[in-house]
């Protein structure tokens, strides 16, 4: 009698948190802000653009086509939007995109500050803000200033910047000063919107990336990690990530009602660099695209053409890797989807060493999530 009591003790309690699930609300909007880790295609309808990956063989895994993202499949901020059971998010300059569950302003190459990549064709995070407003203007005079405060207010904002301002310039403490005052005031900005959910993607371990490899290969730089990174650049990703971690955590104590996270890859992706094959990878050094040192050298865009000969444009054969899912690096720089997808199962489950002050199964405690990732 005692055991029966118990167990309907249990299943009263499972009832009771099923209930409480089914009545949480969806996460009504996905706002997306970043550069390539992120870009679902935006580069594509900028004119002029110089970084573009609407060629195959992107999107080949997925999507069967290019749709300008870098990678051959799906990145994190599709992996979200799947997860909260949202639609793939357009990329604003999409002509005729419909933008009622969000919008990806992510654009490739773009930086914190607005002279990072400026003359290449990108769009910064000063001008993602500005297409932000745009939208959530265009949501009040076809919806009304209720709907929008809605919207917004169960809705998330994801971010990953500053990789290519750290790329691209000398990095100083001044430099970091200047990307986390451009961090602080687009988080700001957007809470201030009525967006009180926001997650940060961590700059990655760029020091690892093949592109990199390949050029110390090629300058014969022997001073490197264990894994065979470039450890200097890695040090400047850390010192940058942890003023970040920093101003996360002065946004909290600034507005309490903000849930806010961040992010680490780079844990993740140092562990399948040391034991790939523990982790369901073949390769984690090589890209699956490309040419030359580690398939880095080249391009990627039409790698799976079969006629491709050197020439005065490319100093080596391209080549296309037969399953991207063995490899964690797509391109010279880019994660495969495979890749992606298992950074974005640890950002779920990850412990804190991952995920700061929570991972993303907690972070969404209190929404109804319907896709949640399994474990990794």
């Amino acid at each position: 009698m005692e055991a029966f009591r118990v167990l309907v003790i249990v299943l009263v309690a499972c009832i009771s948190i099923s209930q409480a699930a089914s009545t949480n609300p969806p996460v009504q909007g996905l706002f997306v802000f970043g550069d390539s880790a992120l870009d679902g295609g935006q580069n594509t309808y900028i004119p002029g653009s110089k970084i573009v990956s609407a060629i195959p063989p992107y999107g080949k895994t997925y999507f069967s086509k290019p749709t300008g993202r870098w990678t051959d499949g799906r990145t994190i901020a599709d992996f979200l939007a799947q997860a909260l059971g949202l639609p793939l998010l357009p990329p604003f300059l999409e002509p005729g995109a419909n933008f009622s569950s969000g919008v990806n302003f992510a654009s490739a190459g773009a930086g914190l500050l607005d002279e990072t990549n400026a003359h290449q064709g990108v769009i910064s995070m000063k001008q993602q803000l500005r297409q932000f407003r745009n939208v959530t203007n265009e949501y009040k005079k076809g919806k009304g200033v209720e709907f929008t405060n809605q919207l917004l207010r169960n809705s998330v904002a994801l971010f990953s910047m500053g990789a290519n301002d750290i790329a691209n310039a000398v990095p100083s403490s001044f430099l970091f000063q200047e990307m986390i005052q451009a961090y602080s005031s687009a988080i700001q900005e957007i809470y201030n919107y009525g967006i009180k959910h926001i997650i940060i993607l961590l700059a990655p371990p760029i020091g690892c990336t093949p592109n990199l490899r390949a050029v110390s290969a090629q300058s014969r730089n022997t001073n490197l990690t264990p894994e065979g990174c470039i450890g200097i650049i890695n040090n400047l990703v850390d010192s940058y990530n942890t003023k970040l971690l920093n101003l996360a955590v002065k946004l909290h104590n600034d507005y309490r009602d903000l849930n806010i996270a961040t992010l680490n890859p780079s844990p993740i992706i140092m562990n399948v660099l040391r034991n790939p094959e523990k982790y369901g990878f073949k390769e984690a050094e090589k890209a699956c695209c490309g040419g030359g040192p580690f398939n880095a050298a080249e391009f990627c865009g039409d790698a799976d053409k079969h006629d491709w000969k050197p020439d005065h444009k490319n100093k080596y054969i391209k080549f296309i890797c037969n399953n991207p899912k063995d490899y964690l690096y797509f391109d010279s720089n880019h994660f495969t989807e495979a890749g992606y997808w298992f950074v974005m199962k640890n950002f779920w489950h990850g412990s804190y060493n991952i995920a700061r002050p929570s991972n993303l199964n907690f972070f969404f405690q209190g929404f109804n999530i319907p896709n949640p990732p399994s474990a990794p």
